[in-house]
């Protein structure tokens, strides 16, 4: 008998021995964890065994049935709660490192297990008898003592219970295979971190180099896609307060999803925003969002319903930010049938968020400075312009002063009139190029502050008609002020407000022909006041509408060079109307007239 037991146990061994020999050669844990079941059912000698790994939760999940077909179906992916594993465990006879639960002692709460339809009945009064319902359950640990799976066996081909040399085996074999798992997970481990470290590497290469935000954005999204492993990404960057624009940087990469809902922007935001606070990344998975409170229940429902259509099980949210600034975020997604993300890959993708960060502030201060650099070269060539302009605006009416003043010193007994009625008209405009300029110097200065106060705004234009009636009367132009009984007013300044009245005013008047019509409109639109200046002058060119509003821009009409002018008045304006956050817009067409439409806030 003790050389039969003997024999039985070396060829054990020696199965097991060869089948750990092709366990460490396996390259995917299911391969392993199917290897190792097969050989659990077959060499201890039982019809069915299965492998529970510890999830993230504390449950157990059947990952891999070997022995009997009809088991597979039944039992692969069954979850049992920790408490009812504790609940046997505390019921269960210590044999050695095993865990027997008799039939009898089984609790309630423990799940059903398989029982092949030939299995026969037990023999009654054979202590030995196999119960379909005892259980036996081989327990196997990480090094630091954790427990983090177990085989259980089921159903012995002898129909009694195991015999001593069964249980060794078992406890062998649920031992070799715990250290078979372990060394794969490490394997694993290792090998991920070589490649997160490699994505996190390349990455910081790749965006580093790129001194564009959209390009930044653009660049990371493959190889964030390839090195994280994710079936989708979306990567989103929102535009800075100095930005030329509000639109948000924005990539995608997956199938048949060109842009995103307005409302999962807003949500990814919130949670971007978040989990840069918190230094954290954020990932939803079953229904469930960790870490707590980084989304509300119906924003999880939203974004768990947005998620479905595209195949995806679960969501990694990463967030992009440079100091205490979230500047975006990244959503990676994987189908429902990968891995769960893992602790690494969430430390991994928060790095990429902070080195993309670091790159979209870099790319930013540098646009920053070439726009500066940009603006310099312009003010620098609006420098030399305005002092050419100037210089050519003085001469010519200094030049004509001084000419009449040697006609009047070489023939002081003549009459001087002609000559004073000359001077003294280039005087005016003199006077009147240097009232434009010291006006365009205050409305442009962002250092002045605009001291604002209700503007009736229909006193204004009265006033302004008032001024220019009599200029009116002798090119025979007529004007006409329409408002409503309810005199609309603006917040701002009045002094401001009725300069760009005069100017607007002015011009009108000047370039409409003998016979023609000014009329001024106001009325309230909305918080807005609306004021409409008209004429039926000459009007003005498609071409020159667009440089209307520059500083000493004149017409290319002839007719209209032939009117006097500093091409000052729209450019003040244009900067009226700026510094009081309104707009101004322009109608015209050659021969038919000019209308002027300004929207000024109301307060």
């Amino acid at each position: 008998m003790d050389s039969t037991v003997s024999t039985s146990e070396v060829q054990a061994l020696r199965q097991l021995s060869r089948l750990m020999n092709q366990a460490s050669g396996q390259e995917s844990l299911q391969d392993l964890l199917d290897l190792v079941v097969e050989g659990a059912a077959d060499i201890v000698g039982f019809q069915v065994a299965a492998i529970s790994l510890v999830r993230s939760s504390g449950d157990l999940e059947i990952v891999a049935v070997g022995g009997h077909p009809d088991a597979t179906t039944q039992l692969m992916g069954r979850r049992t709660p920790r408490e009812s594993v504790e609940a046997e465990f505390a019921v269960a006879e210590h044999w050695g490192s095993l865990r027997f639960i008799p039939a009898a002692l089984l609790p309630t709460t423990a799940p059903a297990g398989w029982v092949a339809p030939e299995w026969g009945e037990q023999v009654i009064g054979d202590p030995e008898a196999w119960d379909p319902e005892d259980t036996l359950l081989a327990p196997f640990y990480d090094p630091a003592g954790e427990m983090i799976g177990m085989i259980s066996v089921d159903l012995p081909l002898s129909a009694k219970r195991p015999t001593q040399v069964q249980q060794g085996v078992l406890e062998v074999f649920a031992n070799q295979a715990g250290i078979a798992i372990n060394s794969f997970r490490q394997r694993q481990t290792l090998a991920e971190q070589v490649r997160l470290a490699g994505t996190v590497q390349n990455l910081a290469r790749i965006s580093q180099g790129i001194l564009e935000p959209s390009r930044v954005v653009e660049a990371i999204v493959d190889p964030i896609r390839t090195g994280m492993e994710c079936l989708g990404l979306w990567v989103r960057a929102f535009a800075n307060e100095d930005a030329a624009t509000t639109e948000s940087l924005a990539a995608y990469s997956l199938h048949g999803l060109e842009r995103t809902p307005r409302a999962m922007v807003d949500i990814a935001r919130r949670m971007g925003e978040y989990c840069w606070s918190e230094q954290v990344a954020a990932v939803i998975r079953e229904g469930v969002a960790r870490p707590g409170g980084v989304l509300e229940e119906s924003e999880l429902q939203a974004v768990t319903d947005f998620l479905e259509p595209t195949g995806a099980g679960s969501l990694l949210l990463a967030p992009i930010g440079a100091g205490t600034e979230c500047l975006g975020h990244m959503v990676l997604t994987r189908a429902v049938d990968a891995p769960a993300w893992s602790e690494a890959e969430r430390v991994a993708a928060l790095e990429i968020g902070r080195d993309v960060g670091r790159s979209i502030v870099n790319a930013r201060l540098f646009e920053l400075e070439r726009r500066m650099t940009a603006e310099l070269r312009r003010a620098d060539r609006a420098k030399t312009v305005l002092f050419s302009t100037v210089s050519h605006e003085l001469k010519n009416p200094l030049a004509s002063i001084m000419g009449h003043l040697e006609l009047l010193k070489e023939d002081p007994s003549g009459d001087p009139s002609w000559s004073l009625k000359v001077m003294e008209r280039n005087t005016h405009r003199l006077q009147g190029l240097v009232d434009d300029l010291l006006t365009l110097a205050k409305v442009s200065d962002p250092d002045r502050p605009l001291v604002r106060e209700r503007v009736d705004m229909v006193a204004l234009v009265r006033n302004a008609v008032d001024m220019f009636l009599p200029r009116a009367a002798q090119e025979n132009v007529t004007i006409a002020v329409q408002a409503p009984p309810q005199a609309p007013s603006a917040w701002g300044s009045p002094e401001e407000l009725a300069r760009l009245v005069d100017n607007l005013i002015s011009n009108a008047v000047k370039y409409t022909t003998d016979g023609g019509a000014v009329t001024v409109r106001l009325r309230t639109v909305g918080d807005r006041v609306e004021l409409v200046c008209s004429d039926q002058g000459i009007g003005i060119s498609k071409a020159d509408q667009r440089s209307l509003f520059t500083e000493f821009f004149r017409s290319t009409n002839p007719d209209a060079l032939e009117v006097p002018g500093t091409g000052l008045g729209l450019s003040i304006v244009q900067r009226i109307v700026a510094r009081h956050h309104g707009t101004v817009a322009v109608d015209s067409e050659l021969g038919k007239g000019t209308s002027f439409t300004v929207l000024l806030p109301t307060g």
